[in-house]
């Protein structure tokens, strides 16, 4: 198990809240779909650091910030005699190398991830000598996805390519036991830790222009109403209790309006829903009230 585990990221949670009530322009759908990606690959590695040796801390999605320079990485291993940086890379397909960029067939280019990894590694270090640490530091690119294929006739030690990923976990050893000092650092950057970085990559919202309904909690369809316990969807055939369904679609509402205020009539606005009295039930079970008649909220 992680000492810290993976979360679906704030900012990919609000793009897919977004994707159920408008259309996203192609921008923004391409971003969805990349960090989309990046996510599932993340996940795959961590079906192999979950089985690492108990003798070291792993502590996923990391989003820091240190002297106004924002460290994101992937997934960090704290061993008792080194630090270990992953860089997971869900790429599909033929790449061919570059010092500083890959590209594919189709002449699409992008940045070699190897200068993304240096940089979180020179980043890193520079924290860890301002919190006194000493430990050394490796690092590797992760390429996940099993329909990668890097054209190169060179070898590239900090790659994993699909098929050396399983040899590269099955032959990890870890040497010694986690001391205070390893321990120390592992709490100190889950308390850095902020999810809520990367704001600026967020789209305009526009309240008006978003569509008013319950979404399905499984495939993101519009669900209808299925006697009074429960919602079914007519997209992935699933069906779930309302309140559960209300009550996502609520914290979606709070997600992508941190800052309004949470209602009765303007939930039941957001959900599509007539009945007030249902949504004030589930208001007043699962939240805190403030105020009162009028001017009450929920928090």
């Amino acid at each position: 198990m992680a000492y810290k585990e993976r979360e679906k990221p704030r900012i990919l949670c609000i793009y897919e809240a977004l994707a159920k009530r408008m259309k996203l322009g192609p921008g923004d759908q391409y971003y969805l779909l990349h960090m989309d990606g990046g996510f599932v690959g993340e996940c795959g590695l961590d079906v192999h650091t979950d089985a690492l040796d108990s003798r070291c801390l792993v502590l996923n999605d990391l989003q820091l910030r240190h002297n106004r320079i924002s460290i994101q990485i992937d997934t960090l291993v704290i061993c008792p005699d080194k630090l270990l940086v992953y860089e997971t890379k869900n790429h599909k397909g033929d790449h061919l190398w570059g010092p500083l960029t890959f590209r594919k067939p189709s002449g699409a280019t992008m940045e070699n991830p190897s200068l993304q990894l240096n940089r979180t590694m020179a980043r890193l270090g520079v924290l860890l000598a301002e919190l006194k640490i000493e430990m050394p530091i490796e690092g590797f690119v992760v390429f996940i996805n099993p329909e990668f294929n890097l054209l190169s006739n060179r070898k590239i030690e900090e790659y994993l390519l699909p098929g050396q990923i399983p040899r590269h976990f099955h032959n990890f050893r870890v040497k010694g036991e986690i001391g205070p000092e390893q321990q120390r650092l592992a709490d100190s950057l889950i308390r850095m830790h902020n999810p809520r970085f990367y704001a600026e990559d967020l789209p305009e919202i526009d309240y008006g222009k978003l569509q008013k309904e319950l979404f399905c909690l499984d495939c993101g369809s519009v669900v209808r109403l299925d006697g009074v316990k429960s919602v079914y969807c007519p997209v992935c055939k699933k069906r779930r209790r309302t309140t559960k369904t209300i009550l996502h679609n609520i914290e979606e509402f709070r997600l992508l309006f941190p800052d309004a205020k949470v209602t009765t009539p303007r939930m039941a606005e957001w959900c599509g829903m007539d009945n007030k009295d249902r949504i004030y039930r589930v208001l007043c079970k699962n939240y805190t009230a403030v105020g009162k008649c009028h001017g009450r909220h929920y928090v």
